[in-house]
């Protein structure tokens, strides 16, 4: 690798981290998640409380109070506003990059190029990509898993004492962050030392110091946990403490999928690499058996991905902390095939982001998709665009004779940066609550009744500011309230397009509706 190479992967990550972050500004908080978690953050701000979550007034236990710190952190400095928590996602993919470098470093000391190319490849990694901008908890959590990891190969090295320390700290934040699933991520890899160890390991020595670090990370979360679990009352200190982790492991219902829900899924989450000819043609050349790195990203990789297979809960982005594994793996397989010749093959990645572009040029004409109302008002310019980031990637290949990675991050990240753009300019509409927030927020400062009719996610309360719990009414109820406030409003999200609200807006696939009290016999909430 020449001089001017080596600058290129070590700085010109931070560009492309910029180019990506970018795109927070060309959106609006998508509902229902990242609405929601806003919601929760603005509650505890409102109330003074940083100890117990709330959401809408009510406690809330889904999720442990780290991002909602993080967010409330930075209004303490900056004053409340949206741009700060659209940061935090953004600096902690950051921290994530850095940290794969280091990971690298650790792994494979003489060779510079993994850990250089590594932070490039989980960049462009395209479930990684796709969630690194957003204001929820799988990139934070990442980078408490990557934390751990570090640990582990601290312990490995020698250095016991400040490994253990390391993992335990993983362990605690990414209870706090996310919480228990980070011992899924982190303890299988540590199970399996046996697999991936260079040296003879001592395995009392080695698994009571994880025991340690096991009950050192639950001690960090305790001191959170407890005095929250006093605060919030019995029931939110049975969900915090034991129904959120035993229910979603064992019997939830929430995101049910089967077995092999996410196999399907793989080639969409590891895309452009798994499509990659020259990462396949080194990987027939690697020495996985030899290379106790390899065979640590391996077993960290596969463990992760059985491990959330088994469980009935799953979401695409449960399975983010793996992909720096995946990013580490390739780094360190084209790294040890650097000087192969490359194959005709390397021409399939900007084939394929042609054909993206192609596609989105006649995406208001393919069947199902064009019955979509956002679909139908997509112009050529987005396909366009995807174009002309594959003929200059061809264009690299035919220079470079072959693909490099940095040209491949580059157009993936470029790719990214105009589809969320262009979906936005088109879907925006559907993703933007905040005009039907300021609709609420009227009517609570004119004093005008209204409910929200159905499960309510907390989308409107820090868009709109409110300053009050929203009032929510189960359907079986709102005959009774409709004829006591003639002058109210009724809110719902339905499935079908009304022809009697008084304010209407998409509301992702569905609708939001605004109504007058005396058509409550209309309402039909999802």
């Amino acid at each position: 690798m020449t001089i001017p190479e080596k600058l290129i992967y070590r700085w010109g990550i931070l560009p492309l981290w910029l180019l990506l972050t970018a795109t927070v500004y060309f959106r609006s908080p998508i509902p229902i998640d990242e609405t929601r978690y806003l919601s929760v953050a603005w509650d505890m701000w409102l109330r003074g409380d940083f100890l117990v979550p709330y959401l809408n007034g009510e406690t809330y236990s889904h999720k442990p109070p780290l991002l909602f710190w993080l967010i409330q952190a930075g209004w303490g400095v900056f004053g409340v506003n949206q741009w700060w928590p659209s940061l935090v996602g953004p600096l902690a993919a950051l921290a994530n990059l850095l940290l794969t470098r280091k990971l690298a470093e650790k792994l494979w000391p003489e060779q510079a190029a993994a850990a250089l190319w590594a932070p490039w490849i989980l960049m462009a990694t395209l479930l990684w990509t796709l969630f690194a901008t957003s204001t929820m908890f799988d990139i934070l959590l990442t980078g408490w898993v990557l934390l751990g990891m570090l640990g582990l190969l601290e312990v490995m090295q020698g250095a016991e004492r400040k490994g253990w320390v390391l993992v335990a700290a993983a362990m605690g934040l990414g209870i706090l962050s996310k919480g228990p699933v980070v011992l899924l991520h982190l303890i299988p890899t540590a199970a399996l030392v046996a697999v991936w160890a260079p040296r003879q390991i001592v395995f009392p020595r080695w698994f009571g110091g994880l025991l340690v670090a096991v009950l050192l990370g639950a001690a960090i979360a305790l001191v959170w946990a407890i005095p929250a679990a006093m605060a919030g009352g019995e029931e939110y200190a049975n969900a915090i403490l034991w129904h959120q982790t035993a229910d979603r492991a064992v019997s939830t219902k929430i995101h049910t999928r089967s077995l092999f829900w996410y196999l399907p899924f793989l080639p969409m989450f590891l895309f452009p690499w798994l499509f990659w000819p020259h990462f396949w043609g080194s990987l027939r050349g690697s020495r996985f058996f030899k290379d106790c790195g390899l065979r640590f990203c391996l077993v960290w990789l596969v463990s992760t991905f059985v491990v959330f297979s088994l469980l009935p809960s799953k979401q695409i982005h449960y399975l983010m902390p793996m992909l720096p594994a995946f990013a580490l793996l390739v780094a360190r397989v084209v790294g040890q095939n650097a000087e192969k010749p490359r194959l005709a093959g390397e021409w399939l990645l900007p084939v394929l982001f042609g054909a993206i572009g192609i596609f989105l040029v006649y995406l208001p004409k393919v069947p199902g998709l064009s019955k979509l109302n956002w679909v139908q008002t997509v112009q050529p310019a987005w396909g366009l665009s995807v174009l002309a980031i594959a003929i200059i990637l061809a264009l690299s290949v035919w220079i470079k004779r072959g693909l490099s990675i940095a040209a491949a991050s580059t157009a993936l990240v470029a790719a990214i940066f105009v589809g969320f753009i262009f979906f936005f300019r088109y879907a925006g509409p559907a993703y933007n609550l905040a005009p039907a927030a300021m609709q609420v927020k009227n009517y609570n400062e004119q004093h005008i009744p209204y409910v929200y009719v159905g499960n309510y996610q907390g989308q409107f309360n820090f868009l709109g500011r409110l300053t009050q719990p929203l009032p929510v009414m189960p359907g079986e109820r709102l005959a009774d309230w409709a004829a006591q406030h003639a002058d109210g409003y009724l809110i719902s999200l339905e499935k079908n397009k009304p022809s009697d609200a008084v304010y209407l807006q998409p509301h992702r696939e569905y609708w939001l509706v605004f109504r007058r009290a005396g058509q409550a016999a209309d309402v039909k909430p999802l």
